[in-house]
């Protein structure tokens, strides 16, 4: 996930998410959409969604309500 947001950052000349607005977040922060941080899919455990709410990201959906 993350060689990928590596990758693209490179490419598009930009800084990641995590580079940008979570480097404090253990996990893996990868963009989706178009970049502008809009949508972004995290890896991390059960306390994940509370780091988010933290932020102040009203909606957090979790995995498995996102592909079912």
């Amino acid at each position: 996930m993350m060689q990928h947001e590596n990758l693209l950052g490179e490419i598009l000349g930009l800084k990641t998410i995590k580079e940008i607005y979570f480097q404090d977040y253990q996990g893996a922060v990868k963009s989706l959409g178009a970049w502008g941080g809009d949508f972004v899919l995290a890896s991390g455990d059960k306390n994940t969604p509370d780091y988010f709410k933290e932020k102040g990201f009203k909606v957090v959906i979790p995995y498995e309500e996102m592909v079912y």
